[in-house]
């Protein structure tokens, strides 16, 4: 008998292990699955998943290589018609291989399990356009990146690989900007089902910022006008009528912006750019901190440019925080308070949520009726959802020092404690949702 060597034991573990947790689901009645069953599941689920993810990886591959012979349609075609996927689905997956391609160790690591198709999407994004020098600089990190990837979730891994790929771009995301600004464009059409009309806009990241921030400011002004009292949304009682959610009232802001049925106010829009002043003075570095609000990259040329009408407020992480503290005088956090907590989050507080901070409420973690104080120890941001989890499905949240969030489900068990490792290429570890400081 022919001794098999180290490639082939593993193949077999892995078969192995694959047929396990087929057979396994197989068997799985998910209807009477407690909340750990159901971890159980996706942990095989997952198994299953990353191997068939693999296969697709591998038929990309081929196809792409007939490809070159004139053997075959582009792997996209096949992928679509053969795979039954959509085109949209086809050319991720097709994305996903040349990505493969340029950054090693990635294909083995879905095979295992260790990283996601999602992971992978972020790794074809960020090497997207990248020069030849710029993607071989990419190239050269890819152990770090894989390591990151099996430890980070999708959404912290994309803004790691953006990163990345900015710092390895000479012209710093200038030239990046510039493709982004000729790309703009706005489509309309209606849905010939619902009957619905979709405005779909696609804008450079300084232009949806300005477009964002004049809708976000009159959807807060709107749900403001729309409280009975001087309660903060997050401390009202259940009504009983439908509460308008924010999607609802940023379209009707967006109409009555449109139509001039509500004043746009003339000022530069505010419009909120977080950067580190060794960036903005000399450029981009390994620590750099240059975004948006919502956390959009921008390059640093462009901010310097924004600065020149702009009210530049600094702010010390970790200091004293006197003047945001509003004790029991006031109810509702203050646009200051929500400034320094955009500076901290990008995101709705709870973990793995990818709500912008725009579209979260501030809630109170001790609540206001709870004789809860508005100090910025005592805010964070939550979406809509997440909010009434807290004050209406029972959940618990409390914050501390550091923000470390824990999170208890109705039935008194630990859902959730501590900080989301968020690691970069820099080394800095934020909380979830929460923005990376500069070094």
């Amino acid at each position: 008998m022919t001794p098999l060597c180290h490639d082939d034991c593993v193949l077999s573990e892995r078969v192995i292990a694959l047929c396990a947790a087929v057979q396994a689901l197989a068997a799985t009645d998910i209807g009477g699955c407690d909340r750990d069953d159901l971890d159980v599941v996706l942990t095989r689920w997952r198994t299953v998943r990353s191997f068939t993810d693999a296969i697709e990886l591998a038929v990309a591959r081929r196809c792409r290589e007939l490809a070159a012979e004139g053997r075959s349609a582009c792997a996209e075609d096949v992928l679509a018609q053969g795979g039954r996927r959509s085109a949209k689905d086809a050319r991720a997956a097709a994305a996903r291989e040349h990505a493969c391609t340029k950054v090693s160790g990635f294909e083995r690591a879905l095979a295992d399990g260790r990283v996601s198709v999602g992971h992978l999407d972020a790794l074809a994004a960020a090497t997207h356009g990248l020069d030849d020098a710029a993607a071989a600089a990419f190239a050269n990190h890819a152990d770090a990146l894989r390591r990151q990837a099996e430890h980070e979730s999708v959404e912290t891994f994309t803004r790691s690989c953006q990163d990345l790929a900015r710092i390895v771009s000479a012209d710093e995301g200038e030239s990046r900007l510039e493709r982004q600004r000729k790309a703009n464009r706005i489509r309309q059409w209606v849905d010939r089902v619902t009957g619905m009309h979709h405005l779909h806009a696609e804008l450079d990241p300084e232009s949806g910022a300005k477009a964002s921030s004049a809708i976000n400011a009159a959807v807060r002004s709107m749900r403001a006008s729309d409280l009975p009292d001087d309660r903060g949304r997050e401390d009202r009682e259940p009504s009983g009528r439908d509460v308008e959610s924010w999607d609802q009232t940023a379209a009707r802001a967006l109409v009555q912006l449109l139509t001039g049925a509500r004043s746009l106010d003339r000022r530069v829009p505010e419009v909120s750019v977080h950067i580190d002043i060794a960036t903005l003075v000399n450029g981009l570095h390994e620590h750099s901190l240059c975004e948006t609000g919502d956390g959009t990259m921008l390059p640093p040329s462009t901010v310097r440019r924004l600065c020149c009408e702009a009210e530049i407020m600094p702010v010390v992480f970790a200091g004293p925080s006197d003047l945001l503290d509003q004790g029991r005088a006031q109810r509702l956090a203050s646009r200051e308070q929500r400034r320094a907590l955009r500076s901290q989050y990008r995101t709705c507080a709870w973990p793995g949520c990818s709500i912008s901070f725009e579209c979260s409420e501030v809630h109170h973690v001790v609540w206001w009726e709870r004789c809860g104080r508005t100090d910025l120890d005592n805010l964070a941001p939550l979406c809509s959802q997440h909010h009434h989890l807290v004050h209406e499905g029972g959940w618990i949240l409390t914050l501390a020092p550091g923000r470390t969030i824990t999170l208890t489900r109705p039935d008194g068990t630990t859902h959730f404690v501590g900080t989301t490792t968020d690691r970069h290429p820099s080394g800095s570890h934020p909380p979830p949702g929460r923005r990376r400081s500069a070094a």
